[in-house]
């Protein structure tokens, strides 16, 4: 039966694929799934083409990539062109499964939810239902959070119950309609379902891509971070940190490798906390999109991430290759998931932000300490809580390039006048900007989807 459910799964995929953004327009048809027992629902999640994916689009507009124009030019997908530039209509009439993926994990999700409630508690057993129940409200959770960054207005209290949030599914009945809403009832659902699924979780899950407390733990952080609820924050990356904190020492790592980087499901980053991926694109896969030659100089004399990260094209180009997927990694797709040293930087940021200045600088320097070589290491000291919130800042950018978390900075820092920045990119002779706080910060719901839903 898990044979079929996976093969039954992956030309669902095909057909997502084909079909793009029509999802909440054209919901698969839950006859085809059939899933009715605790083996068919772990099959459903254990899916990691779809259940570990994240959008990808603010790979494009992030800022920290360019391309020439004739290699603009020879992109054949408008969103990618389009986000290239901010424009404010992407798709052209197209599709994107950055918006129909995550919505397939909601649905997926729902489909183990409702299937659990028509099963014998008892039979399945309390440790087996839990997990399989607390992994459907975590995908769910996770899902529509990473939707909500993209597709979303950015995080603000002042104007959360006026602003439009995203739809929120919590049925696979595909008559049941979806519930917009306020971004204050978007987030009040994303933070129910993770603290609904805690508690039901393992502690720790092998494989890396099945949730597991230490996951909704780094969620939490990651979330509360994009909310500004800085305590919070601070609070889930403490308690993740004290169950794993370790990092990996980049000193032995070959710097000359094409993927540096152990394969994420070797079990040899013991900073992996849970595996996500971006959802690849022409753009992330071209060999003609290198790093902006400003971000590759942040990076010091003695740091080894500027050749761990980094691959020399000549005549000064640098393309990406410092994926944490690793030898796992596929063409386009890059490493989005949660690990230890995202959880220091944001636990460094959060008491920055209260004024502790060592121990932010003590969480800076244990990162740090691992990412120079031995003889370059030169320990961070600050003139106060201000700068060393700015340094965290700096090390937040330098440490999770391509991770999709740029476009999550941005969101949240350009309302902040120390930190907001102004994108600009010049194509075929034209120079085109993205303002601080800009609208065009916000993804365009798809065209079909605007036209199904009358959003």
């Amino acid at each position: 039966m898990k044979k079929t459910i996976l093969l039954l799964l992956s030309v669902l995929a095909v057909a997502l694929i084909s079909c793009q953004d029509k999802f909440l327009e054209a919901k698969p048809d839950k006859a085809l799934l059939v899933p009715a027992t605790p083996d068919d629902f772990q099959a459903l999640m254990d899916d990691a083409f779809t259940m570990n994916t994240m959008p990808g689009l603010s790979i494009i507009s992030d800022g920290d990539y360019s391309i020439s124009d004739a290699g603009w030019k020879a992109f054949s997908v408008p969103y990618v062109t389009n986000s290239y530039i901010w424009a404010e209509q992407i798709y052209e009439g197209q599709g994107v499964t950055d918006w129909s993926m995550p919505y397939q994990q909601v649905f997926n999700a729902n489909i183990v939810l409702e299937g659990l409630g028509k099963l014998d508690r008892g039979a399945v057993g309390d440790q087996r239902y839990n997990e399989l129940k607390g992994s459907a409200l975590f995908y769910r959770a996770l899902a529509f959070f990473n939707i909500a960054q993209t597709f979303a207005a950015p995080y603000d209290k002042s104007t959360l119950a006026a602003t439009p949030g995203i739809p929120v599914r919590l049925s696979s009945d595909i008559n049941s309609p979806s519930s917009g809403g306020t971004l204050q009832e978007t987030y009040q659902q994303i933070e129910h379902d993770l603290l609904a699924a805690m508690p039901l979780l393992p502690d720790r899950a092998r494989p890396a891509n099945r949730p597991s407390k230490q996951a909704a733990r780094a969620f939490f952080a990651r979330m509360y971070l994009a909310m500004e609820e800085y305590d919070k924050a601070e609070r889930y990356a403490d308690s993740c940190l004290k169950v794993q904190n370790s990092l990996l020492d980049y000193n032995n790592l070959d710097t000359n490798s094409t993927r540096p980087f152990p394969a994420v499901f070797s079990g040899d980053n013991p900073e992996v906390i849970y595996y996500l991926v971006l959802r690849g694109n022409s753009f992330t896969v071209s060999s003609l999109a290198t790093v902006e030659p400003l971000l590759y100089d942040l990076y010091q004399a003695g740091d080894l991430r500027k050749k761990l990260f980094f691959r020399d094209r000549g005549s000064g180009i640098y393309t990406f290759k410092g994926s944490y997927n690793g030898a796992n990694t596929i063409a386009g797709t890059l490493f989005g998931g949660f690990a230890t040293d995202e959880l220091y930087l944001i636990r460094a940021e959060c008491y920055a932000r209260r004024g502790e200045k060592e121990l932010a600088e003590k969480d800076l320097n244990t990162l740090l300490s691992m990412r120079f070589k031995s003889e370059n290491f030169a320990p961070v000291h600050t003139a106060d809580a201000g700068s060393a919130l700015e340094r965290v800042m700096l090390e937040r950018r330098k440490e999770l390039i391509e991770r999709g978390l740029r476009w999550y900075d941005l969101r949240r820092l350009n309302k902040d006048p120390r930190f907001a920045v102004t994108l600009r990119r010049v194509v075929d002779g034209t120079t085109y900007t993205l303002p601080p706080n800009s609208a065009r910060y916000t993804f365009p719901f798809p065209d079909d989807e605007i036209k199904a839903g009358g959003f």
